[in-house]
Parts: structure tokens; sequence; C-alpha cells
């Protein structure tokens, strides 16, 4: 009987696998920053932490008492014996001590890993009571700068890396330039000590293109960590497969929900009446050693009130989920980067006080129909003349081939075929032609928004849809407040060619509840098998190409979809 028992394991593992990141740097005593805190952001967003310490800090929110750094072959043992058994999907580099830490940890990190692990550097310079935690020497942090795959600095930590002064917009570029210039792969820079700033911007500057997040700026206390719990976020993101973009986007959001959290009514009331009855005991007790005689304890007392009292400790929050906490996102390419009154131009029409939500002040008209149903995506006028008696709600012409002149007559007499019918059709691309012909709408995909003249659709009354592939182009294209979102591609997909991978059902449920308001369509390798499932999610209409035009049976293909999808 026990051996028959002992044949199956009293745990059984666990169906998925837990995703791995490293934290490399300090330990704060106070669990407020440092690698503790990397563990809990870790934790909340499902994801296995590791822990490599550099040094051991005794510190609380207002001072920083002593430190003992790590030595370099202690480092070393740490990696080795971790790397036996639970190597990294990601490695998350905080404080790092001295020289001899940094170029251990670039020489570990350029051995052929395979696969080789993404590598986020938060250059933590000094704790958020002043004690400074970093020593590196100019030619080991350009080291560091090589070897990691993003760094992300506060204005102050980039000032220190790229060696100039960050005072304005135009010295963040200068210093973010000279960091990429040194061989930095990616540089995003947290803007909430841009003191300049009105709103919270940051900013992220690759290769290809440079990124802009913005947020209202919390004016309700200090919160503990900010940058550590923003690193780890984005390495989460990055090991659950989400692109880079992406990952920036949600871990901007999950900060912000949790800077929201921390200083809510309920919670913040309640800590400042505890900061009311017991800090000056607390705080007389750990500064004896520094405020020998009464008077210097009282005044150091008096200042910890001053500065400190609405210091508060980050909360665990999930998946970031409410839409108003997510930041406004802009995009610009890399070799058109505008000019520093650019980016503050973005700053000041783009996000009002405590809230995004649709913030463009010029929306698009909004769809006659908001119940969409199957939405047939078809390339010739046939297709638009054998369909709408259908009683089809939406679709839309994509002609890619044929001269000017042929795209034109198949836009004209599209639009005629439906002028009368309940049918909202849009035209794919070619909107001056949509505005020429008077047609309903125009759908535009992400790389015409920079292209086409999105006042003159909205000044002609078009409705206009847009694809995105993503919570970073979502957010994006929410600022214009369109009149529906297309959300893609949630199944792979050969219609056409796709830079994005699938995103799924799971994702698509994400992207629904965060366009708050807008309608969208779900579109990519949607098929009957698949629609149900789909609609389920809350969409308010499904795009389909193929599952439509290479049927045997176009008609009753779209009807089996319609009742399949329920909306029939």
């Amino acid at each position: 009987m026990i051996g028959a028992t002992l044949t199956k394991p009293i745990l059984q593992p666990p169906t998925k696998k837990q995703p791995i990141v490293w934290c490399v740097g300090g330990i704060d005593s106070s669990g407020g920053a440092g690698v503790t805190r990397d563990a809990i952001t870790l934790a909340d967003l499902n994801v296995h932490a590791c822990v490599l310490t550099t040094q051991l800090t005794v510190q609380s929110n207002a001072i920083l008492l002593s430190k003992e750094n790590m030595s370099a072959s202690a480092l070393n043992q740490q990696w080795q014996v971790l790397f036996e058994d639970t190597p990294p999907n990601a490695i998350k580099i905080g404080a790092i001590a001295n020289d001899e830490q940094a170029l251990l940890l670039c020489a570990r990190i350029q051995t052929k890993l395979t696969p080789r692990p993404f590598v986020i550097w938060d250059p933590v310079l000094s704790t958020s009571s002043g004690g400074v935690l970093s020593d590196l020497s100019e030619s080991v942090i350009d080291e560091l700068l090589n070897t990691v795959d993003l760094v992300t600095p506060n204005t102050d930590e980039l000032a220190w890396l790229a060696d100039l002064p960050v005072t304005n917009e135009a010295s963040l570029l200068s210093a973010v330039n000279r960091l990429m210039g040194k061989g930095a792969k990616a540089v995003y820079v947290k803007g909430g000590h841009a003191t300049w700033q009105d709103n919270a911007c940051d900013t992220f500057v690759c290769a290809s293109h440079t990124i802009r997040f913005t947020q209202p700026k919390a004016q309700l206390g200090k919160l503990r960590g900010t940058g550590c719990i923003l690193a780890s976020a984005i390495a989460a993101f990055v090991v659950h497969n989400y692109g880079i973009e992406d990952a920036l986007t949600l871990a901007n959001a999950y900060v912000s929900e949790i800077r929201y959290n921390a200083f809510s009514a309920p919670v913040a009331s309640g800590v400042k009446s505890t900061v009311a009855n017991t800090v000056k005991s607390t705080v007389e007790s750990a500064l004896k050693s520094t405020a020998q005689d009464t008077t210097q304890r009282e005044t150091v007392t008096e200042l910890y009130y001053s500065s400190n009292a609405l210091t508060y400790f980050a909360r665990t929050n999930g998946f970031p989920t409410e839409p108003s906490r997510f930041p406004r996102v802009n995009f610009y390419r890399r070799s058109q980067v505008p000019s520093s009154d650019a980016f503050l131009s973005d700053e000041e029409s783009g996000v009002a006080s405590g809230s995004l939500g649709c913030i463009h002040s010029q929306g698009f008209p909004a769809l006659t129909h908001t119940k969409l149903g199957v939405y047939p995506v078809v390339d010739s006028v046939d297709w638009i003349a054998r369909l709408w008696p259908t009683g089809v709600r939406i679709m839309q012409l994509r002609v890619k081939e044929g001269s000017i002149d042929h795209k034109r007559q198949q836009i004209k007499e599209a639009i005629a075929l439906v002028k009368h019918t309940n049918c909202q059709l849009f035209i794919n691309d070619y909107w001056e032609l949509a505005i020429e012909m008077g047609a309903y709408g125009v759908h535009l995909g992400q790389e015409d928004i920079d292209t086409a003249n999105l006042d003159a659709i909205r000044s002609a009354g078009l409705r206009l849809g847009i694809s995105t592939h993503g919570f970073a182009e979502i957010q994006r294209v929410r600022a214009l407040n369109p009149s529906y979102i297309a959300l893609g591609h949630i199944f792979p997909t050969h219609t056409k060619d796709m830079l994005s991978k699938p995103q799924g059902v799971e994702r698509l449920a994400k992207y629904v509840k965060l366009c708050e308001g807008i309608p969208t369509v779900a579109i990519g390798g949607i098929n009957l098998s698949r629609i149900n499932t789909v609609a389920k999610t809350g969409v308010n209409g499904v795009a389909v190409v193929s599952a439509i035009t290479q049927a045997d049976h176009p008609l009753k293909a779209y009807q089996a979809l319609a009742q399949e999808a329920g909306f029939a």
C-alpha cells in the first residue's frame, strides 16, 4: 500500500512553466525598493524571480544608514549556481556597486547564452533618501550600455550616464543621443523627475523610432521604488511575449495603477493616521546615531514630517486593466524625430488632468450602427454587389490591384450600390478618393496615420476605422477617437504579410476593454470554427476575408458565420 502510494507525486507539476527573470541589485531592508521590490512586482505579474545581490543596504524611507557591497567573486558564485538549473528568460539589473561587479556582469551576459535573455538596466544612482549606491567609471558605463538591451534612467540618472545637464526637452534628447552614440541599443527615460514638464512624459528611443508615453502628473505623495517596479514590469511583459512597445505601454500603465491605488482615499487617510501616531518615535530612534542631541533630533523629525510623511510603499496590482491609467502614446520615426517644441506641443494638446479617456477634442463621426456583426473585407465591387442583399451592416472595399482609374471606378460603383442601404461601406487606404467620391468611411493602417490628412477626412464627415496590433497602437489610436478600432491579427492569417504575432482571444478581450466605448472589430484568421469564441470577447464586429471569399457558397458562408457568432 505504501509503495503504491509513492508511485504518484504528492504535488503535481504545473501545466505551464513560469518564465524566469533574474533580478540583480541591492537589498533594501525596508522592502520599498531593490531586488525585494523587483521580486514582489514579478510575482504579481506571474513571473518567477531569482535574486543576485550586489549590496546590502540598511535604509528606510527617510535615511540610508549603511551599505555593504558584495565582492565580484560572490556575485559570480550567485550567477553560477542559478545558471545550472534556473537560466533566465530576462535579466533586470538595478544598483551596481562598482566597476568590478559591472565588468563581471558584462562578461557573463556577453557569453553565448542560448536563447539570449532580454537584459534591462535600471541605472540606480542613489536611494530616495539621497544615499549614493553606484560608483561606476565612464568606460564601464559605456561597456554596460553596449551590453544591455534597454536602459531606463530617470532624468537625473540620464545626466549622470551622458555627463550632460538635463534641464529641458532639448537637453534630454541630446543626452539620449549621446547614449545612443556610445552604443546603447535603446533608452527609456522616465519623466517623473522632469520638473519642466506639465505632464509626466517618458521617452523611448531606439534605432528605428521614438515613442512618448504621457500621463497626468500625480501630486498626491511619494511612492518608493517606482523605478524598480517599472523596469521589473517591463521585463515581466517581455518574457510573457509582448513586443517591446506593448511591454513599455503595459509597464507604464501598471505603475500608474499602483500609484493611483496607493494614494486612493481610504488607503491614504489610513497611512496618514498611522504616520501621525508613530512616525516621531520611529524616526528619532532610527536617527540617534546621526543626530545626537535633542535639538538635532527634533529638527530632523520635523524635516521628516514635511518631506516624507506622504511616502508610501507600493501595493500589488496585477495586470493593468483600467483604461484611464494607460498612457497616451505618440510614435515618431527615428529619422524624423520632431523638435523638443513638437514634443511639448503633443504633451499640451493630449492629456487631460487625471484621465486619458478619448482625449482628442474633435473625434470622428460615430457609426450609424454599432452592432456590426460579420464584417466582410472584399477586393472588388462585384463582391459588394453579391453581399449587400444579405443585410450586412458593414463592409470594406480593399482594392490592391489595377490603375488608379480602375480603383476610382471600383470605389465609385461600390458607393453607389450601397448608398440607400443600411450597409456602412469603408474604403481601405485611398482616403483622397473616398473623400472625392463621398464615401461613408475610410479604413487606415498604422503606417497611414502619419501620411493621411486626418483633418481633411474629419472635415469631410467621413467615418474612420484604424487597424491596431497591440496595446501601444491602441493607445495611439484612442487619442484620435476614431469611429471604430480594428484589433488583430487574432489568429495566423495568409491574407497579408504581418509583422506582428497572432494576438489570441485572451489578449483580444483585454483590447476590447481598453477601447472603452469605441466600437471594436476583430480581424485575422477568423473562420467558422473560431468566430463564436471571438464574438464572446464583446467585440462589436468580426472581420473576415477568406472565410467568405474562398468559400464554395459565399452567401451561405456569410449566414453560417453570422449564426455561429450569435449575430443572426
